[in-house]
């Protein structure tokens, strides 16, 4: 069976990264996203994470992950 978590994730990275240029949002920052890798590179699973910031500085890490 098809995971999407790559495309969920993008989906959310970028609904973040729009809110965060709107005036009053508490979204202030959204890094990439990054993927699930082992020490060299190897693919490990589909799991996905971003880190956001609110505009507090409270730090949260947004992970998509298959279940």
């Amino acid at each position: 069976m098809l995971a999407y978590c790559d495309y969920m994730a993008k989906v959310i990275n970028d609904a973040l990264k729009k809110d965060s240029h709107v005036y009053g949002s508490f979204v202030d920052s959204v890094g990439r996203v990054n993927y699930d890798l082992g020490p060299q590179g190897e693919f490990r699973s589909t799991k996905k994470t971003m880190t956001v910031v609110d505009r507090n500085g409270k730090n949260y890490v947004v992970t998509v992950e298959e279940i």
